[in-house]
């Protein structure tokens, strides 16, 4: 099963080259000069699980303190939406996903202007390797659509070879900033960039 996931997630990366031509999605977005900054958080948020749901936050104030709450609209990806209630602040906007998430994600990301990844088992088999394609996917399609992609406090590990084989070449252009030497180790060894550390994500997006 989770080959097939890999096939449609390749599938909705190579099909976001195409968004906004004539045969393509009507909402795909580029960022101009003068315009608000449209930033995606992708993560696996609204399942109950406070700290990540917690952490999301503290990269949505980042990014709100560094641009300023009027130059950027933040959009957080979660399953259910009503449990992330007073957690953001109300001009966040909460994007629900479902859990058949490949077309969810392709719209998601094309109509932002870069996407952070923000789920802390980034790159690994450990939790589920269909949330490592999740965090693909997005990378994928900021790939193809040659828009800005952060992962940003990411745990890289053990993967089956497969996974391995996708993610090297979806996320051959996202920075990662892991958050162990460890993982920082790992990522070296899937030739993937990245530093290790705990930078506010918003710097490197905003040097795009």
């Amino acid at each position: 099963m989770d080959l097939v996931l890999a096939f449609v997630v390749f599938l909705m990366a190579e099909a976001a080259r195409f968004a906004g031509r004539p045969a393509g999605r009507g909402d795909y977005e580029e960022w101009k000069p003068g315009r608000k900054r449209k930033i995606l958080l992708v993560g696996y948020n609204g399942a109950r699980n406070t700290g990540s749901d917690v952490r999301v936050a503290a990269i949505a104030a980042q990014i709100r303190e560094l641009f300023g709450k009027d130059n950027v609209h933040i959009t957080v990806m979660t399953l259910d939406a009503a449990s992330l209630k007073g957690y953001f602040d109300e001009d966040v906007e909460l994007l629900p996903f479902s859990s058949l998430f490949p077309l969810d994600l392709l719209r998601a990301c094309c109509s932002h202007h870069a996407a952070i990844l923000c789920e802390g088992s980034t790159l690994k088999s450990t939790f589920a390797n269909a949330l490592t394609l999740f965090m693909g996917e997005a990378a994928g399609i900021m790939k193809n659509q040659k828009k800005p992609c952060l992962a940003y406090g990411s745990e890289v590990g053990e993967m089956e070879p497969f996974l391995e084989r996708a993610v090297k070449k979806l996320c051959s252009d996202t920075y990662f900033i892991t958050r162990t030497e460890a993982s920082y180790r790992a990522l070296k060894r899937l030739g993937l960039k990245g530093h290790a550390g705990t930078d506010a994500p918003s710097l490197i997006l905003k040097s795009q």
